[in-house]
């Protein structure tokens, strides 16, 4: 059965669904101010969605492993499946998922994958532990979704620690082109508008940046994500919505025309047997 569970730190409240381990509220309890995107499902009914064990869309929306064919959703399964809560404290929450006959079908590979949240004072960790627990090598990807609520778009900048002028990856027909293109004013900077997004997703590979800061115009409201240590940041949203996901990723969707052999797939991580990887970025609020 779905919970909802919260946990606090100084003046911020941050709550989540044990389905999916998503993330939905991040709140600032002192200005009843609202971070996190509340879904709407006539744009997008999602707030924070764990994405393992592929991130993105797969072509056909399957991969080969050891020459068997596998079906699987876009971004995976973890976002659509029920998670245990593995521990809980005031300040921290841990949730579990494991494999079962669901997706093993899909998937098949005995994993363990913890999500773990910690909140302190304005600062939110989110940590990935993904186990390899089958006797064969276990191929992955995974990452974040989170989508932060904005007034609108217009008012909405997004800047890189150090990356001035970074060239995003094309999306075409949600496959990755090997064409990219210019989106920073050249200082580093996204001015988001209206048509940011009528493209679909920005995607960056390989940033100098430790983190990048999404902010206000015409406030002081700012979200700044860390982004030290992966390889992929995805950007994006719904064109004119009033939220803006700041995603980072260990792994892309398929690149057009991929033969979906995962074993030489881009972004693909592979675990030995019994080997247990940890990831995890942060999420700093200012008010």
């Amino acid at each position: 059965m779905e919970e909802i569970l919260s946990i606090t730190s100084g003046d911020f409240t941050a709550s989540f669904k044990s389905f999916g381990a998503e993330l939905i509220s991040v709140f600032h309890n002192k200005s009843k101010h609202e971070f996190i995107w509340q879904a709407n499902n006539e744009i997008w009914g999602r707030h924070a969605p764990v994405l393992f064990p592929f991130v993105g869309r797969l072509n056909n929306f399957e991969y080969i492993f050891n020459g068997k064919i596998y079906k699987i959703e876009q971004h995976g399964f973890a976002r659509d499946l029920q998670f245990t809560i593995n521990a809980k404290g005031d300040d921290f929450i841990i949730f579990e998922l494991s494999k079962n006959e669901y997706t093993y079908q899909r998937y098949p590979f005995d994993f363990n994958l913890k999500i773990h949240y910690k909140l302190s004072g304005n600062k939110l960790m989110m940590e990935f532990i993904i186990a390899n627990l089958s006797i064969s090598a276990m191929p992955v990807s995974f990452g974040g979704h989170p989508g932060f609520k904005i007034s609108d778009p217009d008012d909405a900048i997004i800047e890189f620690e150090n990356d001035a002028d970074p060239d995003s990856l094309r999306l075409l027909s949600n496959f990755v082109s090997l064409k990219t293109r210019k989106v920073t004013n050249g200082n580093g900077i996204i001015n988001i508008d209206q048509n940011t997004f009528n493209n679909d997703a920005l995607i960056f590979k390989n940033l100098k940046s430790k983190y990048v800061i999404l902010k206000s115009k015409s406030s002081s409201k700012t979200v700044k994500v860390k982004i030290e240590g992966w390889k992929y940041l995805g950007i994006w949203s719904k064109p004119g919505a009033d939220f803006i996901c700041i995603e980072p990723w260990e792994g892309i969707a398929d690149y057009i025309n991929f033969k979906n052999d995962v074993s030489v797939k881009e972004g693909i991580i592979t675990l030995k047997p019994f080997e247990i990887l940890k990831k995890s970025f942060s999420m700093e609020f200012g008010v």
